[in-house]
């Protein structure tokens, strides 16, 4: 039979007590009850532990094993404790994130690193993929995920409204036209972005109530971000971008949006986690400090 830390701190309050009948009296139970779970105790290790009359009783050479033993266990499941209970209210510790690259590498790297500038006290370990990883299985803390999420049993925090545009060079658009419409696509030479689980070339755009799903093509697509963005600067073709990779090629007009009178999916930024509840405090801080700075669109260069 397995011990149990609650044995421990029984065996040694008896100790401090000096009898069976005192030690019952002080935690309220009867001293038959006392005697049983000493007897339990010294069943489960195979040995006597304490020698006992009426009247007194004596530790045997087991039974200060045993004692110096419980000791030790306590005591590290009493740091433990404190070390746990400190986690979770100080920004202390270990985090691991994941997120996109392209986003990851510009931005959440530098938030990440201003975030340690003012916790020094914690560590992070920034993790970038083209595809959103497990987080439990690969022992994330927090995931920075665009759009709606699946089903996972994670918990999820907004932390920026965010959209996605249809973007193309005043090149392109001189020409070969605007499309004006999302079925007008279809004769345009599109950069399509092959990334994740979505299904390629498959554009869905949506305008009040009514959905149109388009069909694309072109003769370039990427899994790489960068690589479609460098290819809508060069006039190849029009590209559906993120709000923070265009913000400033529209702003300069080496971009231009069209089909802006239509929405695409959904593209908001979440912070997703595996906690389902007592949120660690360095955790819940470095959501809030993502949630601040990611809220500024454009976010600061």
């Amino acid at each position: 039979m397995p011990m149990s830390s609650s044995d421990f701190e029984f065996f040694i309050y008896l100790c401090q007590a000096g009898s069976i009948s005192q030690a019952a009296r002080e935690l309220d139970i009867t001293p038959a009850a006392a005697s049983k779970r000493l007897s339990s105790i010294e069943k489960a290790v195979g040995c006597q532990l304490l020698s006992r009359s009426t009247r007194s009783m004596s530790l045997t050479h087991n039974g200060r094993i045993y004692l110096d033993y419980a000791r030790k266990v306590t005591t590290t499941i009493e740091d433990m404790n404190k070390l746990l209970r400190q986690q979770s209210d100080e920004a202390e510790g270990l985090i691991r994130i994941n997120a996109p690259f392209g986003f990851g590498r510009r931005y959440v790297s530098r938030f990440v690193a201003d975030f340690i500038e003012e916790n020094p006290k914690v560590e992070c370990q920034l993790h970038l993929s083209d595809h959103p990883l497990n987080l439990i299985a690969n022992s994330f803390d927090i995931g920075i995920r665009f759009g709606a999420l699946p089903d996972s049993g994670l918990h999820a925090r907004k932390i920026a409204s965010h959209q996605r545009f249809v973007c193309a060079s005043p090149s392109y658009i001189a020409a070969h036209g605007e499309p004006r419409h999302p079925h007008e696509l279809s004769s345009h030479n599109c950069i399509v972005l092959r990334q994740n689980e979505d299904t390629y070339g498959n554009w869905r755009f949506s305008q009040e109530e009514q959905v149109y799903h388009v069909r694309v093509r072109g003769n370039l697509s990427s899994n790489d971000g960068e690589s479609v963005l460098s290819w809508a600067l060069r006039g190849q073709g029009i590209a559906i971008r993120a709000e923070w990779d265009v913000y400033y090629h529209l702003k300069d007009g080496s971009l231009r949006r069209v089909l802006d009178d239509y929405q695409l999916p959904n593209a908001d930024i979440y912070a997703v986690y595996p906690y389902s509840h007592n949120l660690p405090a360095r955790i819940r801080l470095l959501i809030d400090y993502f949630a601040e700075r990611m809220n500024i669109v454009p976010f600061n260069r």
